[in-house]
């Protein structure tokens, strides 16, 4: 009789067990997908942040670059002026 209890007991704790596994891996799963879902939130606004950045930064290297262009435009000119200038001169 008592190996009869004995395994009644172990089924039914082993019943139990299985119940709290089946809870638990329930509120596993659910607390996972609610972390992966704030960090995918929060990765989301941090690379938006990061492309505002990119695209400003990208604007104000267009206006320098357009600056240093006119610059180099303007130099180019007045030396190709000096030096014609130099060599009627000599002339």
């Amino acid at each position: 009789m008592q190996g009869r209890n004995a395994a009644g007991a172990l089924m039914r704790m082993t019943d139990s067990d299985n119940d709290v596994i089946v809870i638990v891996t329930a509120r596993f799963e659910r607390r996972l997908t609610e972390e992966s879902s704030a960090l995918q939130v929060a990765m989301a606004r941090g690379f938006g942040d990061v492309r505002t950045q990119i695209a400003q930064l990208r604007a104000g290297m267009i206006d320098r670059n357009a600056d240093l262009l006119k610059r180099g435009l303007v130099f180019g000119v007045s030396q190709t002026a000096a030096i014609a200038g130099i060599v009627s001169v000599l002339r």
